[in-house]
């Protein structure tokens, strides 16, 4: 009886997978063609567990895709696209050759082009999904927007990424959604809650960028292209739920002034109209009047007084949301009822009631955002030098931010700070004291408030155990020193002995007791270390070498931690010294 002949690489992995090369062949599309397409679908390499078999019976180092992902990008209208630019090029081609100008203009108003949008709607199906994987967009897009542009990166690419980074920093300023913000070597982190979603993005310092040679800018170029169409949808989303208009229109004299989001006219679906956080509720805005009002108001300079006292209300309130209020009918007063916020986080309102001055020597872009986020009014001194001072309000103004170590002349009733103030008052959700923020002032150090990456909290007091470890080594330390003096300190007993004077009785106890104490944790730490290396024979070698790699990073992490630890108690220790000025 002969049962089913199974033929080779007919099942299992050489089925599963395909290898790169008959993907091509298989689509039939070029390598660079296959590369963008597999970007916009999601599709990456992946890896067998017996790549031998997958590549059928061959041990050349390949590159496998899922041979169903693939089937599946047969049926794909980019795919198509992609054909019919191939041919398009081939007639463009032939046109140019023969010098045929017009019909090459005409052919060329017919380029096929292709869209992403039903991509994006299959790899998010819900708006959440597209809120998770967000971070690494704006990554990509902010990168791109501080790029200069060159015979790789085209302006409009560059510009385009900037368009979508103020639309996206503008409308957290509206709804003030940001929450943290840190400061590092590489840009500023910020982090704002977007429907309950947190996501963390990166922001590099405007500073010229060297493009680097060995970068491959078409794979990057792809990605940016999907992930602009990606968040192009999401702040539509953003945009349509807030009730704003989108995309926003753009002041054209803040443009030519100032700059970044404060260009941005956030216009309401109902007729409203403001500014990114009133960005200019400071500027004295003057009034026309005819003459019949001008002889009101000369005859009556009290009721000019209240006129304008009530329209400086009304621009105080332009962005005040009209929340229902819920009163008490009944005639027994009982508890009240809690009104509705607008923001309900302490950061929303944290700089509500403060305008500040930002001089040109700070980054106006950072702070601009971050305060108009918190609720605060923002005046900078570069648009005093292009607009003038005579048209905004100095008066009202609360803080000045300064980098300078002094200030000359300073403004009676304005509290001078440094920038990290505002970064360390949105971290900790509240308003810290000014004093410790000064000009010319040591500043603390400015944390990260995600934590840091291992267990080691900087922050935490230090405790009594790390205190007495590290006294514990300095007297090692010295004891090593003085192991050296032994035959001194041996002739010194001897001549104590002949005169009768020395007593070895208690300080040979002491010795005999410490001694124990070290031989008894030596060997507990030998024992401890021999049952670990007899265990290690037990298993197996790849399992083995995993296994020391943890051990490795463990160890690691615990000697950074100690380093750490040791830094901090060295550094109290040194400001708890009195200095030699002091008496």
């Amino acid at each position: 009886m002969g049962g089913t002949v199974t033929r080779k690489y007919k099942s299992g992995s050489a089925v599963d997978f395909i290898t790169r090369a008959n993907a091509i062949k298989k689509l039939q599309v070029s390598l660079a063609d296959f590369r963008r397409l597999c970007i916009f679908k999601g599709i990456y390499p992946r890896e067998p567990k017996n790549t031998r078999q997958a590549n059928k019976g061959s041990s050349a180092p390949t590159t496998f895709y899922y041979t169903k992902e693939i089937e599946y990008l047969m049926h794909d209208p980019i795919l198509r696209k992609f054909r019919e630019q191939k041919t398009f090029a081939k007639k463009l081609k032939r046109l140019l050759g023969r010098g045929d100008l017009d019909d090459a203009k005409r052919l060329e108003s017919r380029r096929p082009r292709y869209k992403l949008d039903h991509v994006i709607r299959e790899r998010y199906p819900t708006f959440m999904d597209s809120l998770r994987d967000l971070d690494d967009a704006l990554n990509m897009l902010f990168l791109f927007s501080n790029m200069p542009a060159n015979d790789k990166v085209g302006s409009n690419v560059t510009k385009q990424a900037e368009k979508l980074c103020n639309q996206w920093l503008a409308y957290l300023a509206k709804e003030r959604l940001v929450r943290k913000v840190f400061v590092s070597i590489k840009g500023v982190y910020y982090s704002a809650i977007v429907k309950g979603q947190e996501i963390r993005w990166l922001v590099p310092f405007k500073f010229p960028q060297n493009i680097p040679t060995e970068v491959d800018l078409k794979i990057m170029l792809t990605f940016l292209e999907f992930y602009s169409t990606l968040l192009t949808f999401v702040l539509y989303k953003l945009y349509t739920d807030s009730n704003l208009v989108y995309p926003p229109n753009i002041d054209p004299t803040t443009l030519k002034t100032v700059g970044g989001i404060s260009t941005y006219v956030l216009d309401q679906k109902d007729g409203a109209q403001s500014l990114v956080g009133d960005l200019k509720d400071t500027k004295q805005e003057g009034t026309q009047l005819s003459k019949d009002e001008l002889s009101k108001a000369l005859a009556a300079d009290n009721q000019a007084e209240e006129i304008d006292a009530q329209e400086d209300v009304e621009e105080e309130k332009v962005e005040e949301a009209s929340l229902d209020k819920f009163e008490d009918i009944n005639k027994n007063s009982g508890d009240k009822l809690e009104q509705p916020l607008e923001f309900n986080n302490a950061t929303s309102n944290l700089f509500q009631n403060f305008i500040f001055f930002v001089g040109r020597e700070v980054p106006l872009d950072i702070l601009e955002f971050l305060i108009v986020s918190c609720g605060g009014k923002i005046v900078s001194e570069v648009a005093l030098d292009v607009v003038g001072a005579s048209n905004y309000d100095l008066s009202k103004i609360t803080h000045q931010i300064s980098d300078r170590p002094k200030i000359s002349k300073k403004v009676q009733g304005r509290i001078y700070i440094q920038p990290q103030w505002v970064f360390d008052s949105i971290n900790k959700a509240t308003l810290l004291n000014e004093s410790d923020y000064a000009p010319g002032e040591t500043l603390p150090p400015h944390l990260s408030p995600w934590g840091d990456s291992g267990s080691y909290d900087p922050e935490g007091p230090v405790a009594e155990d790390d205190l007495s470890s590290e006294e514990e080594d300095e007297e090692e330390e010295v004891e090593e020193g003085s192991e050296e003096d032994e035959d001194l300190v041996a002739q010194n007993e001897l001549e104590l002995e002949a005169a009768g004077k020395y007593t070895d009785a208690g300080k040979e106890s002491k010795k005999e007791k410490e001694k124990k104490e070290k031989n008894t944790k030596k060997k507990i730490a030998n024992e401890e270390k021999e049952q670990e290396e007899m265990k290690k024979f037990l298993i197996s070698n790849r399992k083995r070498k995993v296994y020391e790699n943890i051990k490795d990073e463990a160890d690691r992490e615990e000697k950074r931690q100690k380093d750490l630890k040791r830094k901090k108690i060295q550094l109290q220790k040194s400001k708890n010294q009195p200095k030699k000025g002091d008496s």
